[in-house]
C-alpha cells in the first residue's frame, strides 16, 4: 500500500487515499474561512460533542464484515477571532475501536470538505479491513480557518475502501467505468465478502449499495426489493464548549 501523505490546503484538507470516491489534489473555491453556523432541526437523532473535553468521543457508529466498530475524536479547539460564541479547531486525532471482528478495520484516511457557500464542514473517514491503521490525526496546519457556532453540527461520513485494491505501477488506485475501485476478492487467505459474493469458484462483484435508493412499504407492509433502512455512514454531533 503507498504511503499516504497530508497536503495542507487553506480550504480544504485532501489526502489521496483509496475510497470509492477518491478526491483529487483540488482545491475549492471561496474565502479562506469556513464558519460552521448554528442551525435548528438540522437532524432528529443526533449526538451532541464537547469540545472543552479532550477524551475520545463517539463520532459514529459502523458496522461491516459483521464487524461492530466504533470512531472516536480527540479534538483540541482555542478560541475563536469571531467572538466568544465560536471556537477554532486546532487538533483532532480519530481512532478506530473494534468490537467482535472477524477482520479488523483500520482508518486510511480522512478528508476535510468544506463547502464555503454553505458555512458546511463534513469529516469523511475513508476505513478499510486489514488496514494498519487504528488511528489517524489532523493538524492546526489541516484544520486552518474552521470556526464552529455553539450549537452548530459536526457531520460525518463514513467510506469503507476494499480490502485488495488494484493498483499502478505508481501505486495509486484503479478505476472501473462507474468510479469504483478496481479490487480482488481475496488474496489467497481473506475473501472480501463486503464487495463479492462467492459460491464455489463462482465469484461475482457486489452492487454498489451507497448509490441504492431507499424504498417504502408496499401495501401490505411487506418489503420490497432493495435496501432494509437507513445505512450506518454517517452522523451528526451537536457542538457544545
Amino acid at each position: 500500500m503507498k504511503t499516504i501523505q497530508k497536503f495542507p490546503l487553506l480550504i480544504t484538507f485532501l489526502l489521496l487515499s483509496l475510497s470509492f470516491h477518491p478526491l483529487v489534489g483540488q482545491k475549492f473555491k471561496g474565502s479562506n474561512e469556513v464558519i460552521v453556523k448554528k442551525v435548528t432541526g438540522l437532524q432528529e437523532y443526533s449526538s451532541t460533542m464537547d469540545l472543552n473535553d479532550t477524551r475520545k468521543q463517539l463520532l459514529m457508529a459502523g458496522q461491516n464484515y459483521q464487524t461492530n466498530y466504533g470512531i472516536y475524536a480527540s479534538i483540541e479547539i482555542e478560541n475563536s477571532s469571531l467572538g466568544p460564541q465560536y471556537r477554532t479547531l486546532k487538533n483532532i486525532e480519530f481512532e478506530i475501536v473494534n468490537y467482535k471482528p472477524t477482520y479488523f478495520i483500520g482508518i486510511d484516511s480522512v478528508v476535510v470538505d468544506s463547502n464555503y457557500d454553505k458555512n458546511t464542514i463534513t469529516f469523511k473517514v475513508y476505513t478499510r479491513a486489514l488496514s494498519d491503521q487504528q488511528t489517524f490525526s489532523l493538524s492546526e496546519k489541516d484544520l486552518e480557518n474552521i470556526h464552529f457556532e455553539q450549537g452548530s453540527y459536526l457531520h460525518s461520513e463514513r467510506y469503507l475502501n476494499p480490502m485488495f485494491p488494484e493498483l499502478d505501477k505508481n501505486g495509486n488506485a484503479i478505476l472501473m467505468d462507474d468510479g469504483r475501485i478496481a479490487c480482488k476478492p481475496d488474496n489467497g487467505k481473506a475473501f472480501d465478502f463486503e464487495f463479492f459474493y462467492k459460491d464455489g469458484r463462482h465469484v461475482v462483484l457486489k452492487e454498489d449499495y451507497d448509490k441504492e435508493k431507499e424504498t417504502e412499504l408496499g401495501a401490505n407492509n411487506e418489503i420490497p426489493f432493495g435496501l432494509p433502512g437507513k445505512r450506518c455512514k454517517e452522523s451528526f454531533n451537536k457542538i457544545l464548549f
